[in-house]
């Protein structure tokens, strides 16, 4: 706990300093309660600190792979490569953090996220844009940190050639979103 009580804030030195500081508070009173030997109690101090800390963040995608399968957080087989053949569909595995939290109406807290892509040519020239090509939405009593998103792609009438994808995911339930990118070839 005390690696990621480490990171959690010197993460939160970098953004403002009332972020900082209640962050920081937090996680000190998580560390003063796991040294009373009140691990429940610091577990909770330090999810707050944590939840603050989330909220505070931007939207971003970690862990962009080109898959064969993917049925889980963390649960996938990365494909070997990232050439395909005409009319071969693309599978997309990532995780987004600093999503925010709407609700269901159901007294659950609910998860919604949107991508666009615009497919460019080796060259550099946008070929065309797509929006909400994809979409994932989960519902939970838990603010969950742990998400997935598969995305699978229909490139069909692309030539053969090298692409490069520029995603731009949206986060439903805030004004954030967060840009990635993966590059794929069509084989001739």
């Amino acid at each position: 706990m005390k690696s990621i009580l480490a990171v959690l804030l010197a993460m939160g030195i970098s953004t403002s300093a009332a972020f900082a500081g209640d962050v920081a508070d937090r996680a000190a009173e998580a560390e003063k309660l796991l040294q009373s030997g009140d691990g429940a109690g610091a577990l909770d101090k330090f999810r707050s600190a944590e939840e603050a800390f989330w909220q505070a963040m931007p939207l971003a995608v970690q862990n962009v792979k080109q898959v064969d399968t993917a049925t889980g957080f963390g649960i996938y087989k990365e494909r070997a490569n990232h050439i395909y053949k005409p009319g071969e569909k693309v599978a997309l595995y990532m995780e987004p953090v600093g999503y925010g939290y709407g609700s269901d109406g159901l007294g659950n807290s609910q998860i919604a996220l949107s991508v666009d892509l615009t497919v460019l040519s080796d060259s550099g020239d946008a070929l065309g844009t797509f929006e909400k090509i994809g979409s994932v939405q989960v519902a939970s009593r838990s603010h969950n940190r742990e998400l997935f998103f598969k995305l699978d792609l229909s490139l069909d009438g692309l030539p053969p050639g090298k692409y490069r994808c520029n995603f731009l995911m949206h986060d439903q339930n805030s004004t954030k979103t967060a840009p990635f990118t993966t590059d794929i070839e069509i084989a001739g």
